[in-house]
């Protein structure tokens, strides 16, 4: 089945995003943005939040198969489930920072993930649910944003435009690569 839709692969060194481009009940083709190599057994996240495991079976131009341990019934996995929420794009785990604008203001705020739509952060004791904001984070696009919700010492902030996935995804590599770096070097 072609589709296209945002995923995220995770292995035990590495999470990242990935574009399905083809389903079955045995495996993916998807776009990747970070080095794997062929037998790297992973999970794969779809957007409805369910995991699947499998192996990088082939990589070629950027894309890789990956098969399935078991197979899986694809039109359950794609079916809405209306008991939970809508789904959301994956969400990549960061540790870092990001520029907010208040106003006039600037304060720096940690970000704990981030996704094409969104990001979550320690809450600030200035933001306020509701507020509009602009969001900077080093390598990506300045974002007009909004603060969505704060519970439980985060904060959600949703992006008036998402951002292409390949810009996430490889913004997000490189931030892999470059932590590979200061913990090699």
């Amino acid at each position: 089945m072609s589709l296209l839709q945002a995923g995220k692969i995770i292995t035990d060194t590495i999470q990242e995003l990935c574009l399905i481009r083809n389903l079955s009940s045995r495996g993916v083709m998807a776009d990747i943005f970070a080095p794997i190599k062929e037998g790297t057994s992973l999970q794969i996240e779809f957007k409805a939040g369910v995991r699947v495991n499998g192996i990088v079976r082939w990589i070629e131009d950027g894309r890789a198969g990956i098969e399935f341990e078991d197979d899986i019934d694809i039109h359950a996995l794609l079916a809405p489930n209306t008991a939970r929420m809508t789904p959301r794009a994956p969400r990549l785990s960061i540790d870092g920072t990001a520029k907010i604008m208040l106003g006039d203001e600037h304060v720096h705020v940690q970000v704990a993930d981030i996704s094409q739509g969104g990001m979550k952060v320690a809450e600030h004791p200035e933001l306020e649910v509701g507020e509009d904001i602009v969001v900077e984070i080093e390598g990506l696009p300045v974002r007009a944003s909004v603060v969505r919700w704060i519970r439980d010492g985060q904060a959600g902030i949703s992006f008036n435009r998402v951002m292409p996935l390949e810009q996430v995804a490889f913004w997000a590599a490189r931030q892999g690569e470059e932590d590979g770096d200061e913990a090699g070097g």
